[in-house]
């Protein structure tokens, strides 16, 4: 009889376990940046399918290499990976290919997003576009009462210990731009850097606070404590969501920009959840929803038919490709050390 119990206990412990397990695996676990990951349209996917959504954010693409390189597929399924980050992904061997007959939707991209160089490698398709825009320059409107005209205002020394920008050797590309390159932004060599290095170390005294998440750098213009930053439209949205009266412009030297993909990390036990849910973020409205919530510009056709006159004029949606081509977009950097060596001396200045 005792043996027959303890046998039960044992059976019940196994069905335990192997209930708790199959629970787990039902959890999609993504990094990636703040918006992307919204209970406004994850609370539809989970209901469509079941399927849960754990979402880890992360300041930079530096923290989301370091964090899947340290975590891998034991940690992480999925990445939001700018076009700065998709290539050392995938040089590094930590994402796989995707089955594109596993997402339907991809037909809905506009033909700019159908397998561009960002996230297609060797022939293939290793993402899929969720949303691009540009680097702003983000200004308090009560301070500063019109658009600035050009980037150089960030060494106005009326500004001094007034200005933020993204903790994030990218940034250098930024200052290249400022003074006067217009070609090859991510491929400074060392000889290119040492030549930036005097515009870039003027800057220094003018840096409040490098930022590292949306939230951060919200909070800096809610308190007062700068007057501008180099930012994306996801902050401008949280803050006028605020009541905060703040500014948006792309000065006269032109900017950066971004362009990110959904990407699985190699060896995820849950390539079907992650294959399934690529797809659903390309339909019309989880599409909207996630627009609406980081303000970036959209990938999918599907969301044509639900935006009005207005959000289609401010989303570029009839004249995308000539938009596009006046933004730097982000790239894989091929002497990143060198880059950030420089940045970490100019930090720490």
């Amino acid at each position: 009889m005792l043996m027959k119990i303890r046998t039960n206990w044992l059976l019940f412990f196994i069905l335990s376990l192997t209930t708790f397990l199959h629970a787990e695996d039902k959890t999609l676990r993504i990094i990636g940046w703040e918006g992307y990951m919204d209970e406004s349209f994850v609370k539809g996917f989970e209901a469509k399918t079941g399927y849960k959504i754990a979402a880890t954010y992360a300041g930079s693409s530096d923290e989301m290499f370091a964090k899947i390189k340290a975590g891998g597929n034991k940690t992480y399924d999925m990445v939001t990976a700018s076009g700065d980050l998709t290539r050392r992904l995938y040089d590094a061997g930590l994402i796989e290919p995707l089955d594109l007959n596993s997402v339907p939707n991809y037909s809905n991209l506009f033909p700019l997003f159908q397998k561009p160089a960002y996230n297609t490698f060797d022939g293939k398709p290793y993402g899929v576009s969720i949303a691009w825009g540009p680097d702003f320059l983000i200004y308090d409107a009560s301070a500063i009462k019109e658009p600035p005209q050009s980037w150089k205002i960030f060494y106005d020394k009326k500004y001094q210990n007034k200005i933020s920008i993204n903790d994030y050797a990218i940034f250098l590309a930024d200052i290249a731009l400022w003074n006067g390159r217009k070609t090859d932004l991510f491929q400074l060599t060392q000889a290119d850097l040492q030549k930036l290095k005097p515009h870039l170390m003027a800057l220094r005294p003018q840096i409040r606070k490098f930022w590292t998440s949306q939230g951060e750098l919200s909070q800096l213009f809610l308190n007062k404590e700068i007057a501008m930053a180099w930012g994306w439209a996801v902050t401008v949205a949280q803050l006028k969501k605020a009541g905060f009266p703040v500014g948006a412009t792309i000065p006269e030297e032109g900017t950066t920009g971004w362009s990110d993909s959904w990407m699985i990390i190699k060896g995820s036990p849950h390539t079907k959840i992650a294959h399934q849910f690529m797809n659903y973020m390309l339909e019309g409205e989880p599409q909207k929803k996630l627009v609406e919530v980081s303000q970036y510009w959209p990938v999918s056709k599907a969301i044509v038919p639900l935006l009005s006159t207005q959000e289609k004029a401010d989303y570029h949606i009839n004249d995308m490709e000539s938009y596009r081509n006046k933004i730097y977009f982000w790239e894989t950097v091929k002497n990143y050390d060198e880059w950030t060596a420089l940045w970490n001396e100019f930090r720490g200045q």
